[in-house]
């Protein structure tokens, strides 16, 4: 292959950039059936409950259970673009691009975090949106300010939903993310090598589930503030 159609191939593979991903009642009529499903019954759960979204950790300057729909995307998107590169890379003419982030957990193993992620992805070829799984971690460089990304698997999440465990090892059940079946489909947190790997947790990151997030403050968006700015850094002007 010569150099100019291995920068076409990668050029290919590079999923689009990231744009805030529409609302739920926008995207509903694009999803199958099956998750159609999945996400009413989510959030009529949340409306039973009567749950009002809270700050469970108070001293810290600002936890993700308080920013908006597009900050909670926005800290979770880059893995999710990382294990599409790789899906994309191994999969030339069946490439994806992401649509939403639902959700992701993380730990520390190996010398290294590590990821588990689920997600939707609209297909190129077809247009319909797809839930993948992804495990993803990290490599330390010689500039702290990067990391490797290494991608253990990025997979399509084939309906129906139901016949998936929604944990693992560290993934609590009530992050829903859905995990592919067989135990060495994935590294980290599988049930053959759960008591051998001696996982250790990382601190919590508070996320929300997909759209449950606090809507932006006021103040930000009178002002057109971006939404990934956190709120706390959106200070009311002195008085003159």
């Amino acid at each position: 292959m010569s150099i100019a159609e291995e920068h076409s191939s990668a050029s290919a593979a590079m999923p689009k950039e990231w744009v805030d991903a529409p609302a739920l009642k926008d995207l509903l009529p694009q999803l199958s059936r099956d998750e159609q499903l999945r996400q009413t019954q989510h959030r009529n759960g949340k409306k039973l409950q009567g749950r009002v979204v809270k700050d469970p950790h108070p001293s810290f300057p600002f936890s993700m259970a308080m920013r908006t729909e597009d900050e909670r995307d926005a800290f979770i998107i880059s893995r999710v673009q990382d294990a599409l590169l790789h899906y994309n890379v191994r999969h030339k003419g069946g490439e994806f691009d992401a649509v939403k982030p639902l959700m992701q957990a993380r730990v520390f193993f190996r010398g290294q975090v590590w990821f588990h992620l689920n997600f939707w992805a609209r297909s190129r070829c077809t247009n319909k949106i797809k839930r993948f799984f992804a495990e993803v971690h990290y490599k330390p460089s010689s500039n702290d300010n990067t990391r490797t990304p290494i991608v253990e698997i990025c997979t399509v999440i084939e309906e129906p939903l139901s016949q998936y465990r929604r944990s693992c090892a560290f993934c609590p059940g009530s992050y829903d993310i859905l995990h592919p079946k067989g135990s060495k489909k994935f590294v980290c947190g599988n049930d053959k090598d759960r008591i051998e790997q001696r996982l250790k947790a990382c601190r919590p990151m508070c996320l929300e589930m997909p759209f449950s997030c606090p809507p932006p403050p006021p103040r930000a968006q009178e002002n057109h503030i971006h939404p990934s700015i956190p709120a706390h850094l959106c200070l009311p002007l002195p008085p003159s």
